[in-house]
């Protein structure tokens, strides 16, 4: 078992320093790989304003750690909806810098940069070779073996 990481095109927009070019990923990612998730961790730049405040209202806890803020959302069917329906930034990328995907506890995805890269935990060389079919051709994956020497 291992993890796979993928790196999305990505280009500078305003506000943001790095974000995906393409994120035609996103619903797919929501409906095949999400479903086991019961929690939800996003950080996100304190003068983010805007989606600071969207969270708010979904959040079971808030904390300040310096410059950002850190939102622990449960995976509810309604907070589901939303993060697969309303994630993407008019702007460009994903509306929030760093997001992390948990069971029990244990961290299984990570998606950061605005959505220009992303981790699948825990996954075999085959599961990681569907993870990543899921991405635009010009995407780089790279797949480290946990037992590899």
């Amino acid at each position: 078992m291992g993890n796979i990481t993928v790196t999305i095109e990505s280009s500078s927009v305003e506000g943001k320093s790095s974000c995906p070019v393409d994120t035609s990923f996103w619903k797919n990612i929501w409906e095949q790989y999400t479903t086991e998730f019961t929690e939800l961790i996003i950080h996100c730049w304190m003068e983010e304003q805007e989606v600071v405040n969207e969270l708010g209202a979904k959040a079971v806890n808030v904390i300040n750690e310096g410059l950002m803020k850190v939102f622990t959302i449960n995976l509810s069917e309604d907070n589901r909806l939303f993060f697969c329906n309303y994630s993407i930034d008019p702007k460009g990328g994903l509306k929030w810098f760093k997001m992390f995907f948990h069971v029990n506890g244990d961290e299984r995805l990570e998606i950061g940069h605005y959505g220009s890269e992303i981790t699948l935990y825990n996954v075999d060389k085959e599961k990681a070779t569907e993870f990543s079919a899921l991405f635009p051709r010009s995407s780089i994956s790279n797949f480290h073996d946990d037992y590899e020497e």
